[in-house]
């Protein structure tokens, strides 16, 4: 797999909070518990996001109900589908078949969305890229193809 980004430098733990897979995320409105789906990796605003596989493009979705700026591209071929989001893709269509390390998009600033209300002094959060992979239809941490 290719690295989506030029340079991997893990989030790790923030002030406010965990990048790896299977961090802690609060809870369901039904009292299940959350947990982080994928692995953030530290991102610069307008750094070009790259596909990590071989495939075809078939998502392209809204991270967020209620900040539609937030987009992820999904790349499937018949082992892998990855996931990258807090990106724009305007590189890319559903449908279209991309390589390993193609642009689809560029990384957006995800970070000073959640400061936008902070007050001097408070913890930031570290701008990245959130990625998930599914292999073999299993969503698996993506640490591993870094």
């Amino acid at each position: 797999m290719h690295p989506p980004l030029a340079q991997i430098i893990d989030r790790g733990n923030d002030p406010t909070g965990f990048g790896h897979f299977g961090a802690k995320r609060g809870f369901y409105k039904n009292g299940k518990r959350r947990y982080h789906k994928g692995y953030d990796i530290v991102s610069k605003i307008g750094e070009d996001v790259v596909s990590m596989i071989d495939g075809v493009v078939t998502k392209i979705g809204y991270a967020y109900a209620k900040a539609l700026q937030f987009r992820y591209v999904e790349v499937t071929n018949d082992t892998f589908r990855v996931r990258l989001m807090y990106i724009e893709h305007d590189y890319v269509k559903v449908g279209q078949k991309v390589c390993s390390g193609d642009r689809v998009g560029y990384c957006l600033g995800i970070a000073n969305y959640h400061n936008r209300n902070k007050k001097k002094g408070q913890l930031l959060m570290i701008n990245h890229l959130h990625i998930q992979i599914w292999k073999n239809g299993k969503l698996i941490d993506p640490k591993q193809y870094l």
